[in-house]
């Protein structure tokens, strides 16, 4: 229609203008601590070390999973591991902690057997890097699993993870997961506001009636 309208061919206004959007909810859902530690715990014991990190490296920097499993050995500089968001475009380096240190350096100790190493952090027992598909296929495996075992209560997604991260993130949310608006990077943080209440109140007036 505004194709039409700025060519002439269409002079009545958008009948659409007066149509109340419909309002989206934002969608996931915040992940406990317990259910974190319970869920990363259970993939270590079924053997899925990669899984571990690659929970550890998406919470920690608020990352998204087809980011993670992008990462290469290029990504890690003397400073931080770079993370380049292929969403947005936006590369963000994460500086070195003792956490992130350890995600990474496990990750690169583990499925070293296979003969071929990719340069990639996240690799399959071959030595290659995940695909989407086959990450999540164990990923969804071993949730169905841990929901039977009483491990979690409620299965939740890889995505989040990044969800808890800008949750959990004490400071600027916007800077830390790398959106371009803040409207955007609230949509992650599913943590009630903080707000002093009015120090006015019904005891207090009548105090100040008493002087």
């Amino acid at each position: 229609m505004k194709w039409g309208k700025a060519r002439g061919f269409v002079t009545i206004e958008d009948p659409t203008k007066a149509v109340r959007p419909f309002l989206e909810s934002p969608g996931g859902r915040y992940v406990q601590d317990e259910e974190y530690k319970a869920f990363w715990n259970w993939l270590g014991q079924r053997g899925h070390l990669m899984h571990q990190c690659a929970m550890e490296i998406a919470y920690l920097c608020a990352a998204r999973q087809q980011d993670v499993l992008a990462l290469t050995r290029h990504n890690i500089q003397e400073d931080g591991l770079l993370i380049a968001q292929a969403k947005t475009g936006k590369q963000q380096l994460k500086l070195w902690n003792t956490p992130l240190r350890k995600a990474v350096d496990s990750a690169l100790a583990g499925n070293t057997k296979a003969k071929v190493q990719s340069a990639h952090i996240i690799r399959g027992r071959t030595g290659q890097g995940y695909t989407r598909t086959g990450f999540n296929a164990v990923w969804q495996r071993e949730q169905r699993a841990a929901l039977a075992a009483g491990i979690i209560k409620e299965r939740f997604r890889f995505h989040d993870l990044k969800i808890k991260a800008a949750s959990d993130f004490e400071g600027d949310v916007k800077h830390f997961t790398g959106h371009k608006t803040t409207s955007m990077a609230e949509r992650y943080n599913r943590t009630p506001d903080r707000a002093f209440p009015l120090s006015r109140g019904i005891d207090n007036d009548e105090e100040k009636d008493k002087e």
